[in-house]
């Protein structure tokens, strides 16, 4: 099963943060079929939020540590592309704004895999049938 990380479940991953058993067991299948997607657009959240101290993290530097997750996780960095961008507003709404979790939804949806998150916004939209989730 493809895979998409969104930004709190790709920290969770690195930094050894709990999971559920089943999230784990999903990543790990994604990890050994390779289809374990990341966007590019998580390195800038990620960036931004190292940059005005909401993130702290053992790796120093965000771009130090998102080259370590890539590799040592194995995971697929998918570059955002304008097909991305413009998917990420036509969005089926309602949708908060957020353009990083707008994002990964719409790559989400377009590599019709689910998004693996906590973020209550993105799980309660695919309680809406908009994208598929996995929460962790």
């Amino acid at each position: 099963m493809h895979l998409v990380l969104d930004t709190c479940a790709l920290v969770a991953l690195v930094e050894g943060e709990p999971m559920r058993t089943s999230a784990i067991a999903a990543i790990e299948a994604a990890q050994d079929a390779q289809v374990l997607f990341v966007s590019s657009f998580v390195a800038l959240e990620v960036a931004q939020k190292m940059a005005v101290g909401k993130l702290v993290l053992a790796k120093a530097g965000a771009r130090t540590w998102f080259g370590h997750a890539v590799r040592s996780f194995g995971l697929t960095e998918v570059r955002m592309s304008a097909n991305m961008a413009l998917a990420a507003y036509e969005l089926p709404e309602p949708f908060h704004k957020d353009p990083a979790d707008r994002l990964i939804v719409a790559m989400a949806r377009l590599l019709k895999a689910p998004v693996v998150t906590i973020d209550r916004r993105i799980l309660a939209y695919g309680r809406q049938g908009h994208v598929e989730v996995l929460a962790y």
